[in-house]
């Protein structure tokens, strides 16, 4: 049976992941993810939709980041039709994530347009409305751990624990006695709240994500220590720290850590507001699903202790409420999406923040190429928010310890779970060409041969 596999992206970057398997009879798209970066670029590269991606049959998506299912509602609004599997704690995510991402769209796209009226330049659109998220989401079907599922017409699905963040799933693909395994991103070993990856049966043909091929992560416990130190002297010159965070995943593990270091006595008291609507619809979520939690958070549960919601921590509802923030003197900690500072809260707050050295942005998670957050992350002297230009004076930390990917010794170990010469082909996506790279030459250390890294609408044959 021919076998072919197109990508359409997440090919030699990190964002936009999307591609499709097709056989003569059926196929199946696999994501559909949010491209980020400069905006005018992104949104004309995610307002392209793939004939292919309509066409196919039926669709699964591993986990609820932006990248990766972002842009599910625009691909339903130009005439996607079939399907769409998630785990059930994927799909309750996806509903709150895709729902929010749409309310911002339209926020910025109203503050944008003021100013374009202003100045007489032409409006801009959304990429996708609210209308067209809670549409998309009608179309979502739940599909639990290692339960297969035909998808189309010889075309089978299982999914298996990706230890990355609440729900997320590698992807094991049947197709004609083969099995393509999509790693979705793995998660590191020993990260807070959720389990570690799981072993998949033996593949024939591995998709794997390469974040951080060429790079390794400090111990976990490390990581802590680094944090603490961090916000200690923040606190020690009375900062206000602003933490452009993922809401779903990131921010819940902040909260776990900040949570265990205030009880140990390893960090002073101090307000931790979280200034997200997504993430605190997200701890609910989490809540819902403690069959994906890992002992340590199970044992806090089993202790009546709440990790997402203790007294110190503020979630922040409105707008009001937000911008009540800006007078509020530090030291304090405010954790604001989005993660890439591309739009939401954390934009506003950056505004107000950035201009004085005494202040602290932390980043605490990949920053893709073109985002403010990779600008800031670079040490850009002066970035522009919402059309005006800040001098960015503030201190800037960067703290990849707490990235929920797998680094190079991670994902090599992954690898090495599996007979080099029963794997026919490799494929490195989800990563910056360096990092694909890398992970190309340590893999083939391992003794895989065939590897190769896709350029974006490259089309393989799978043997």
């Amino acid at each position: 049976m021919s076998l072919k596999l197109t990508f359409f992206g997440a090919a030699r970057t990190v964002t936009g992941s999307k591609f499709v398997l097709r056989t003569r009879k059926a196929s199946v798209l696999t994501e559909f993810g949010m491209f980020q970066g400069h905006r005018k670029k992104a949104f004309e590269i995610n307002s392209r939709v793939p004939q292919a991606a309509l066409n196919a049959d039926a669709m699964v998506f591993s986990h609820t980041h932006i990248d990766h299912s972002g842009n599910i509602p625009r691909l339903v609004a130009d005439g996607y039709k079939g399907l769409i599997y998630a785990t059930p704690a994927t799909i309750d995510l996806a509903k709150i994530m895709l729902l929010d991402s749409a309310e911002i769209q339209e926020r910025d796209v109203e503050y944008v347009n003021k100013k374009h009226a202003r100045r007489g330049e032409p409006l801009v659109e959304p990429l996708y409305t609210v209308e067209e998220a809670q549409t998309a989401a009608k179309q979502f079907l739940p599909l639990h751990y290692h339960e297969r599922r035909e998808l189309a017409r010889g075309i089978h699905v299982t999914f298996y624990d990706a230890g990355h963040i609440l729900g997320s799933a590698q992807v094991l693909y049947e197709i004609d006695g083969r099995r393509i395994l999509f790693t979705g991103d793995l998660g590191q070993p020993d990260l807070p709240v959720v389990r570690d990856p799981e072993r998949v049966p033996d593949p024939d043909v591995i998709i794997s994500e390469s974040t951080y091929g060429g790079r390794v992560h400090p111990p976990v416990e490390e990581a802590k220590e680094c944090l603490q130190k961090i916000l200690q002297d923040a606190y020690d010159r009375k900062a206000k720290i602003v933490v452009p965070a993922f809401s779903v995943g990131r921010t819940q593990s902040l909260v776990f850590v900040m949570h265990q270091l205030m009880d140990e006595g390893r960090l002073p008291q101090m307000p931790i507001w979280v200034d997200s609507p997504l993430s605190l619809e997200a701890t609910g979520v989490f809540r819902k699903h403690p069959e994906c939690f890992d002992d340590e958070t199970r044992e806090y549960l089993d202790q009546d202790k709440d990790p997402f919601g203790f007294f110190r921590l503020r979630y922040v509802k409105t707008v009001a409420e937000s911008k009540a923030l800006n007078d509020i003197k530090g030291p304090c900690v405010i954790i604001a999406a989005s993660g890439m500072c591309e739009g939401g809260r954390v934009v506003h707050h950056l505004k107000k923040i950035v201009p004085d050295e005494k202040n602290l942005v932390l980043i605490t998670g990949f920053q893709a190429p073109g985002t403010l957050g990779r600008r800031i992350v670079e040490g850009a002297e002066v970035v522009r928010l919402y059309g005006e230009e800040y001098p960015l004076n503030c201190q800037v930390e960067v703290l990849n310890e707490y990235s929920a990917h797998a680094d190079q010794n991670d994902l090599l170990e992954f690898f090495r779970a599996y007979n080099p010469k029963k794997v026919k082909q490799v494929f490195l996506v989800h990563g910056d060409e360096d990092q694909s790279k890398a992970l190309a030459e340590a893999v083939w250390e391992l003794g895989y041969e065939n590897i190769q890294i896709p350029e974006v609408e490259q089309t393989f044959d799978i043997r």
